[in-house]
């Protein structure tokens, strides 16, 4: 569970339950202060972190030593409201002692099996809304 609590204007603070911070904002000009990621950032930042934790858990795992690890994830938006992603790129830098092979592994295991956020976009849940 995450808590989100108004601070000012439109910005946010989230706290989860390990009483961890983040700050949701958006642009000063509707409304934000622009001192943190915009929400729909967020849904970015979920899917990279959680396909490069595994896949670098999985690489380590195997024996891969890993010097450096970036993961860009890019999303192009709808141009009309609600200007969901239409199309996110995911893409992967590894740099270290590791087989190529391992690597290619550890994203489809990412994929295909353990990454929660992936398979939440790739499967919407049902949400509920209690006003």
């Amino acid at each position: 569970m995450v808590r989100l609590t108004m601070k000012k204007g439109l910005q946010f603070i989230a706290q989860d339950e390990h009483n961890h911070t983040i700050i949701v904002d958006t642009l000063k000009d509707f409304g934000g202060f622009d001192e943190g990621f915009h929400p729909i950032e967020l849904l970015l930042v979920s899917l990279g972190a959680c396909m490069g934790m595994d896949m670098v858990g999985i690489l380590k795992k195997k024996g891969g030593k890993i010097d450096a690890f970036e993961i860009t994830v890019d999303g192009k938006r709808a141009s009309e409201h609600p200007k969901r992603y239409e199309k996110i790129t995911m893409t992967f830098r590894c740099t270290g002692d590791y087989r190529r092979e391992d690597l290619l592994r550890a994203h489809e295991l990412s994929r295909d099996k353990y990454c929660g956020a992936y398979a939440t976009l790739q499967n919407p849940p049902d949400i509920e809304c209690i006003v």
